[in-house]
């Protein structure tokens, strides 16, 4: 009969995880108008790194707004709602508490999510 060793992943061999830092222009966009916003995804160390991000806008926990899928060559992440294929915030967001939140994944490293709270006004 076989023997059967069960294996499982210590502390030791845990992934690095992803740091993600999302900074938008302000917490208050104004509707209508354009709002920009920079991600950066490093190492634990600050080292940028290359990552592909995920950036959704959030009410609460449940997703509102589908901004993107990118892929950062060299960790950073540039974007204005509000020019050219991006539209601005809309009416129906004015006063609603919202989140842009990004999650990066690179390969060697656990996945790391931040948010930007927002109010449009």
């Amino acid at each position: 009969m076989p023997i059967l060793l069960a294996l499982s992943a210590s502390p030791a061999f845990a992934l690095p995880k992803l740091h993600v830092a999302v900074q938008g222009q302000n917490h208050a966009p104004r509707i209508g108008k354009p709002w920009s916003y920079v991600v950066r995804v490093t190492t634990p160390a600050g080292k940028p790194v290359a990552a592909h991000i995920h950036l959704q806008m959030l009410f609460g926990t449940l997703p509102v707004g589908e901004i993107g899928r990118h892929y950062l060559r060299h960790g950073v992440w540039r974007e204005t709602f509000g020019t050219s294929a991006n539209p601005p915030f809309p009416p129906a967001s004015r006063g609603q508490h919202l989140v842009l939140q990004a999650t990066a994944t690179a390969k060697g490293f656990a996945a790391g999510k931040a948010g930007w709270a927002v109010v449009p006004r």
